[in-house]
């Protein structure tokens, strides 16, 4: 049987039931049988050493609450049955429930394993009904034991959770259950001072119920030691190169991407590898991850402000040392064309089955054009040295007085050269005209070279712009704007911004008077697109940008979806987190590059670039 943490050792010495019997664990492996289990029909932590400690802890006489958040195909389901039976045959009373989803799946369960795991269990048949023992066939979802009852049943019938005191509950797939019912089936075991709740699920919505239990208790993660080195480490998929510490799942793409935008993995499968955050590395062979996980245990709690007696623990799917890896990376693909489809919910159910991670709807959506920083640069009013233009993009946000939000400005200040080499020089947020006008000004950006998005506020911005001798623009659903010498562009041809503000000319030389033009919000995007992924072009964003512009950088992201009209697949930009107002100011200035001949994209190159 494999080990468990130190400290939970310690919790443990006298964990032991007031009859004398076994430790829990020791007794299921005993005592308990699983139904068609492919690696043993005997019960066995060995096989699933990671159930062992959140078992113990639920059975074992010390805690009122265990959260278990694991990965699909990881023996939770089983260890919550070995608990039930380790509750009817070891306690003196109480009684037990066993809550799923909804009915359906309930009573799905106890047909196809918890009817056959209780018989096959001799000591819970000591304690069953001579009746029901002689007659062989139990009522469906419910067995009247003579010192308790119990009852399996799904949550979203009301009255399911609103009657009985219960003792014992196991609580499985949380992460479905409706806002609120978990706080339901608490309030039945209140009233009872030794009563244990067992929570098992994949990981679900950020900030849900399931969510609060786990960061509500111990926040214990299981942990493995690298085999070269032998630190203890929690294991992950994902590998962030700017945080090579933490470790994560490694392979190399190159030569195995397919036509078709697929995979050969084949080809891939051999260069999978984990990367410890001591830096070693090792191949996926079932020893090694055997051997691994035979010497694994539950980290020290990262919530030290836990009761003891609510405890939670988690471990992601490359930890579970039957699953093969190449699996793992197969799913994610998978979820990621999915989302190039426009469909979001494959990514959320891998990373709530696979990664263990609590997701944001908003937030967690993977982003073909997400931020790449140099690390070497900080942001530096000096620029380019070799600039051929300093560009500046403005967005304004009238804010929300209902969440105490002022109107303000974002701004974002970029250098270019005259190949299309770009350096980010500023990017912010700003409460007032005046912070907006004196940092464009103190940054040294010509007025011809501003813009300011007249979308929203609109007479406010073409007021600011007149003063300051900036640009106004407005977006629309155009692709492109036909001109006088018969091209057509992203953007319309300019005209005299005070026109559209029904004023007067605002300077002597008609040559520094502020412009208006429409432009493609599509063609916007697509220039900045273009200038992000140019093999040719550098677009270099510094080390030490904001969070907001991180945040709003990834808010778009190109996706497949079928044209209204014609039904083809199409590409479109989607907005897919609530603020997108950074993004916006570069997509202006990949336009105004445009505008001064520093970047253009014929239609043929266009469409080899979206395709």
């Amino acid at each position: 049987m494999t080990s468990i943490s130190p400290w939970f050792a310690g919790l443990c010495e006298d964990a032991t039931p007031s009859q004398g019997v076994q430790s829990p664990s020791v007794w299921i492996e005993a005592n308990v049988q699983l139904p068609g289990s492919a690696r043993s029909r005997k019960f066995s932590f060995d096989q699933t050493p990671w159930t062992c400690e959140p078992v113990e802890s639920a059975c074992g006489g010390k805690c009122r609450i265990v959260t278990f958040v694991k990965p699909v195909q990881s023996g939770g389901t089983a260890g919550g049955e070995g608990a039930i039976c380790y509750w009817l045959s070891n306690e003196s009373g109480g009684d037990i429930q066993y809550n799923w989803e909804d009915d359906a799946k309930a009573l799905a369960q106890w047909d196809k394993r918890t009817e056959r795991i209780l018989k096959a269990c001799e000591a819970v048949m000591r304690r069953a009904p001579t009746l029901t023992r002689t007659e062989g066939k139990w009522k469906r979802g419910m067995v009247l034991f003579p010192h308790c009852n119990l009852t399996v049943q799904g949550v979203f019938v009301p009255e399911n959770l609103d009657t009985d005191t219960i003792t014992f509950q196991v609580n499985e797939e949380v992460h479905n259950w409706k806002p609120g019912h978990l706080a339901k089936a608490y309030n039945r075991t209140t009233a009872v001072w030794n009563a244990v709740t067992f929570n098992i699920s994949n990981a679900g919505i950020s900030r849900g119920q399931l969510h609060a239990a786990f960061l509500e208790g111990t926040q214990q993660h299981w942990e493995v030691p690298c085999p070269t080195c032998g630190k203890y480490h929690s294991m992950h998929i994902r590998y962030d190169p700017y945080r090579p510490q933490d470790g994560g799942l490694r392979y190399d793409a190159d030569g195995c991407r397919l036509d078709d935008g697929q995979y050969d993995y084949n080809n891939l499968e051999p260069t999978i590898r984990y990367q410890f955050p001591c830096g070693h590395e090792i191949k996926d062979l079932r020893t090694t991850r055997r051997w691994m996980s035979a010497r694994g245990r539950y980290s020290a709690p990262r919530n030290t402000g836990a009761r003891p007696t609510e405890r939670s623990y988690t471990l992601e799917a490359v930890s579970v040392d039957y699953i093969p890896w190449v699996k793992l990376i197969q799913e994610k693909h998978q979820a990621l064309r999915a989302m190039r489809y426009g469909d979001p919910v494959p990514w959320w159910r891998y990373l709530a089955e696979r990664e263990c991670r609590f997701y944001d709807p908003e937030q967690d959506r993977p982003v073909v054009g997400k931020v790449v920083v140099n690390l070497a640069i900080k942001k530096d009013r000096a620029g380019m040295k070799d600039r051929a233009f300093r560009f500046a993009a403005l967005d304004r946000q009238q804010g929300n007085m209902n969440k105490g939000e002022l109107p303000h400005w974002w701004l974002v200040i970029r250098d270019c050269d005259a190949t299309g080499n770009s350096l980010l020089v500023y990017e912010g947020k700003l409460p007032t005209d005046d912070d907006a006008a004196d940092l464009i000004t103190r940054h040294d950006v010509l007025p011809q070279c501003v813009v300011a998005d007249s979308g929203d506020d609109t007479t406010h911005v073409y007021i600011f712009c007149l003063k300051h001798g900036y640009n106004a623009i407005k977006g629309t659903g155009d692709n492109d704007f036909a001109h006088p010498d018969g091209s057509r562009r992203i953007y319309s041809p300019e005209r005299p911004l005070f026109l559209m503000a029904n004023r007067n000319a605002t300077r002597e030389n008609s040559e520094e008077e502020p412009l208006f033009w429409l432009y493609s919000k599509a063609g916007t995007r697509e220039r900045l697109h273009y200038l992000r992924g140019a093999d040719a072009l550098k677009w270099e964003v510094p080390g030490d940008v904001s969070k907001d512009y991180k945040e709003h950088m990834e808010a778009e992201e190109l996706q497949e979806r079928p044209s209204p009209k014609t039904k083809a697949k199409e590409k479109v930009w989607v907005q897919v987190k609530a603020r997108n107002d950074l993004f916006v100011c570069e997509c202006y200035i990949a336009m105004l590059m445009d505008m001064a001949g520093v970047i253009g994209i014929d239609p043929l190159a266009q469409i080899e670039q979206q395709h």
